[in-house]
C-alpha cells in the first residue's frame, strides 16, 4: 500500500493543501502559546483565590480542644446569650470582636459590645439578621463582618458558631470557610435550673482551621 499519489504528495493531496495545513499548524501553535502564557499570568495573579478553591470544604482540624495559648486577632460570634462570648473574649483576649445577632439576642450583643470596649477590645456595631432560619442571610452578614475586620488590619480571624439558631450558625460557618477563617465551638454542661451553660466546664473546640 502506498500513501504517495501521482503528484508525489502524501495521500495524493495537492501541494497547496499541505501548505495551508502547515500554516494552520503554525497559527494553532501560536494561539496555544499565547493562551498558555495568559493562563499562567492569570493563575499567578489569582493564586490566592485558586488555592482557596482547591482547599474549599477541606477540614484539616475537627473537634480538637484549642490550646490555652492559641490566639486570634479577631473573633466573630453568633449570639444567643452573652455568657459564652464573654467567657471566650476573656480567655482569648482578641484585639477586635464582631457579633451576629437576631432581634431576640440584640440586647445580649449590645452588652457584649460594652463589655469588650470596657476591656480595651475594639468591637464592631452588631449585625442583625432578620430571619435566623435563613442561612443565606447569615452567611452574607457574617461575610460583611469578616471583611470589616480584615479592613481594620486583622489577619487571623476565627468565627465562633456556638450561639444562634442552627441555620444561622451554618451560614456563619459557610462565610468563615469561604473567607479562610478558623471556626470554633464552645462545649459546656448546661444547668437546667438556671437555664444557662456551666462555664467552669466550658471548652473551646476548633471545628476547622484555615490552611
Amino acid at each position: 500500500m502506498t500513501f504517495i499519489g501521482d503528484n508525489n504528495q502524501l495521500f495524493g493531496l495537492a501541494e497547496s493543501t499541505w501548505l495551508w495545513l502547515d500554516q494552520f499548524g503554525i497559527l494553532f501553535g501560536d494561539i496555544a502559546l499565547i493562551v498558555g502564557i495568559l493562563g499562567g499570568v492569570i493563575a499567578w495573579l489569582q493564586r490566592d483565590r485558586i488555592r482557596r478553591w482547591f482547599s474549599f470544604n477541606r477540614f484539616p482540624v475537627s473537634g480538637r480542644e484549642a490550646d490555652d495559648e492559641e490566639r486570634w486577632d479577631a473573633l466573630l460570634f453568633t449570639v444567643s446569650k452573652a455568657e459564652i462570648p464573654q467567657w471566650v473574649m476573656e480567655a482569648k483576649k482578641p484585639r477586635a470582636v464582631a457579633f451576629l445577632a437576631t432581634e431576640q439576642s440584640g440586647d445580649a450583643a449590645r452588652k457584649l459590645v460594652d463589655h469588650a470596649r470596657s476591656a480595651g477590645i475594639d468591637a464592631l456595631v452588631p449585625k442583625q439578621v432578620d430571619d435566623p432560619d435563613d442561612p443565606a442571610q447569615a452567611r452574607e452578614e457574617a461575610a460583611r463582618l469578616i471583611q470589616r475586620l480584615r479592613d481594620k488590619g486583622h489577619g487571623r480571624i476565627a468565627v465562633d458558631v456556638t450561639g444562634g439558631k442552627t441555620p444561622m450558625s451554618i451560614g456563619a460557618f459557610m462565610a468563615a470557610q469561604e473567607a479562610h477563617c478558623d471556626t470554633l465551638y464552645v462545649s459546656s454542661d448546661f444547668d437546667p435550673a438556671l437555664k444557662q451553660p456551666v462555664m467552669r466546664s466550658a471548652k473551646i473546640r476548633c471545628i476547622t482551621k484555615a490552611p
